[in-house]
């Protein structure tokens, strides 16, 4: 399965940005129009879990709208046997959409297992969310409408927007110091490292239209930090003093906050230590290694957990899925909605 990056939380937020939901509108049947499928009937099962087919067809959906949005602003005609690494650009979309199925399933595995459910405040947000957009969309009938309009209900959108909400139970445990869910010091650390973040702080002298004086000034901060008895101390006071006080931060290597010359320089410094006088065009720094800020980081590691155990995690597809095209099912579904409209 091709690695996502992208977070369960942000694929809730283009879940909310576009439903809501409770009623039945089943009785239309998109998906199964589009497919010939049993849109209540298992597709596949990630883990064990099993997963009915129109929740693989919702993302099928949203990622063969996306891709045909795409090519049309592109102005470019698209063709779903084009190769790709892998395959065809239509296996490309079918991976991406089971790449969101099995994340969420893996969520709701992870949430049975870290005794994570849904209370009686977690239904209330629901309700609430309903009746925002509900009115938005100019009353139930309207919203419930829309909601047919793309395969879904109220109560397949809340049961997605549920493990959204499950997401986020599993994260305020895996932040609790000493839950089952709390990552090692020592996990994090290699995980920033991994990724390329370092965090550094910086003493600047700006070269200006003085370059010389810069350079002393650099020079005598940098005897200042050979001579103090607590170099942190002395060198955030040096930093707040020069021409860069922005104070300690996480880069990831490669990202423009510092040059290649200064990014090189903070790579090769250990955890605590001091860098020379590092000159560039800019003017004159001295660079200080601090241990990572692990503020982001463990969002960042959170999601990575939960990404790698969705890869890995053991799908088995039925002969309905191994046979479902991409192609087709755009190009009925479009039909199907188009028939819609016009009744």
């Amino acid at each position: 399965m091709r690695k996502r990056t992208i977070t369960l939380a942000l694929l809730l937020c283009l879940i909310l940005t576009a439903c809501g939901g409770r009623e039945d509108s089943r009785s239309q049947g998109l998906f199964q129009r589009a497919s010939g499928m049993d849109e209540d009937a298992v597709l596949l099962t990630v883990d064990g879990r099993e997963v009915p087919a129109w929740r693989y067809l919702y993302w099928l959906d949203r990622g063969c709208g996306r891709l045909q949005e795409q090519y049309r602003s592109a102005g470019l005609p698209l063709d779903w046997n084009a190769p790709l690494e892998g395959g065809t650009l239509a296996d490309y979309v079918k991976d991406q959409a089971l790449a969101d199925t099995a994340l969420y399933a893996t969520v709701e595995n992870w949430a049975e297992t870290y005794g994570c459910a849904l209370d009686e405040e977690d239904q209330a947000a629901l309700e609430s969310v309903w009746m925002e957009e509900a009115a938005e969309h100019g009353g139930e009938e309207a919203y419930l409408q829309v909601l047919a309009d793309m395969g879904m209900d109220r109560g397949r959108m809340e049961e997605l927007s549920g493990t959204g909400r499950l997401y986020a139970k599993l994260y305020r445990l895996y932040a609790t110091e000493g839950s089952g869910l709390a990552p090692e010091a020592e996990a994090l650390e290699a995980f920033a490292q991994d990724q390329g973040w370092i965090t550094v702080d910086r003493v600047l002298a700006a070269a200006g239209e003085d370059r010389e004086s810069a350079r002393q000034r650099a020079a005598e901060a940098f005897a200042r930090l050979n001579i103090a008895e607590d170099l942190t101390a002395e060198f955030t006071a040096l930093a707040a003093a020069g021409d860069d006080p922005a104070g300690p931060r996480t880069l990831t290597l490669g990202d423009g906050t510092l040059n290649q010359e200064l990014e090189a320089a903070a790579l090769a410094l250990e955890t605590g230590q001091c860098s020379g006088i590092l000159e560039t065009e800019e003017g004159f720094s001295i660079l200080l290694r601090r241990e990572t800020d692990r503020s982001g980081v463990e969002e960042a590691y959170f999601d990575h957990l939960l990404q790698k155990a969705a890869e890995s995690s053991a799908v088995q597809l039925t002969e309905a899925y191994e046979a479902l095209d991409p192609a087709t099912f755009a190009a009925e579904l479009a039909q199907a909605r188009s028939e819609r409209t016009k009744g």
